[in-house]
């Protein structure tokens, strides 16, 4: 039976299909080149099938797919090649890619947003962050050097620099203004906590959950709460700021109550169910990924939206990397390189709808 040259196209258009799922602006350090060498012989096993078109046809679509079965084998090497640093080389890729979500959490959250609705707690855990990548990546740099590493310090130092100047202005921005301006922000503050718990905690496996974004939003609105009751102080009567005051009290009482629950929850989980609570996490928030963006009008999609599904992303893959660290699992380490990719993914793409729809306005 002849095969037409529309079903091989389809072949060959599936194989790309994969070739860029998995390697299309990936770090080549962490690609496997046993999956290239697979992608060439399928390659190969559909040039044979064209035996039996027509010359003309046949020849064309055979250069085709030599052309791309060589960039497959240049690729295939250049990952090796990449790969051949050893231990130290992957320990920089790994530091380099965390410092990168870090670059990409504060580009989702902070950048052309108003500083004084900012969350002081997410921006702590920033400077946290790079801090600590920071150390790490001076120890690894005393024994080892390679231009990920190089240029992966270059970019931490210099955010980590922005990030601590604009801990500073979003403090000064949140005192601007009259008293009811400020308890105006403050409520906007307590609303967004609210939201961030309603997303990342309500109604979601307590085992999946990570105890210290809790602790965070339980620490932002006990700085919200401090100073709502210091407008009062300051002379502020306003029947709004006395109702908010009642209401991020009762929340907080919640907040700590769910917290010790979803510790206990954690507790009692086993390793492999709890690897699996993980990966359930993370293939939700990827179905929610699809639902609302893959194949839709870039324009019309919502960037926040994408922002919080990354931030979900971002705490499944810091509880998948915790767990690197106690332990290997080759289940738990083959998620987190999933989580990973598509985070790098959801980065690329927030950037995108923001420039489509800022060419609209």
């Amino acid at each position: 039976m002849s095969t037409s040259i529309d079903a091989l196209r389809q072949k060959a258009s599936r194989i790309h299909a994969a070739y860029d799922a998995h390697f299309a602006g990936q770090p080549r350090i962490s690609r496997d080149p046993a999956l290239l060498d697979d992608l060439v012989r399928q390659l190969e096993a559909v040039s044979a099938e064209a035996d039996g078109l027509p010359a003309a046809e046949r020849d064309s679509f055979r250069d085709e797919l030599r052309q791309t079965r060589d960039l497959y084998q240049r690729e295939a090497q250049a990952v090796r090649e990449a790969q051949k640093g050893g231990a130290d080389a992957f320990e920089a890729h790994h530091l380099s890619t965390w410092a990168q979500v870090a670059f990409g959490r504060y580009r989702r959250h902070f950048a052309g947003k108003p500083r004084a609705t900012r969350d002081l707690g997410l921006l702590g855990e920033l400077i946290d962050d790079l801090e600590r990548l920071d150390a790490q990546m001076q120890g690894l740099a005393k024994r080892f050097d390679n231009d990920e590493l190089r240029g992966a310090r270059t970019s931490l130092e210099a955010n980590l620099k922005l990030y601590r100047q604009e801990r500073a202005a979003i403090r000064e921005a949140r005192l601007s203004g009259t008293l009811d301006d400020q308890a105006g922000i403050l409520a906007q503050l307590a609303n967004d906590q609210f939201e961030l718990y309603r997303t990342h905690f309500a109604g979601q496996p307590r085992n999946s959950r990570r105890p210290a974004l809790l602790e965070r939003v339980i620490t932002n609105l006990e700085t919200v709460l401090d100073r709502m009751k210091g407008l009062q102080q300051q002379g502020l009567h306003a029947e709004a700021n006395d109702n908010n005051i009642g209401i991020v009290e009762g929340r907080l009482a919640a907040y700590r109550t769910e917290l010790e629950a979803v510790r206990q929850a954690r507790q009692q989980t086993s390793w492999p169910d709890l690897v699996n609570a993980l990966g359930q996490a993370a293939n939700a928030l990827f179905d929610k990924y699809r639902e609302n963006f893959a194949g839709h009008d870039r324009a019309t999609r919502d960037a926040d939206l994408l922002a919080s599904i990354a931030e979900g992303l971002v705490d499944v893959a810091r509880q998948m990397d915790d767990l690197d660290r106690v332990r290997e699992d080759d289940t738990n380490q083959h998620n987190l390189q999933i989580v990973l990719d598509h985070l790098r993914l959801y980065d690329r793409e927030h950037g995108l709808i923001r420039q489509a729809r800022d060419a609209q306005q």
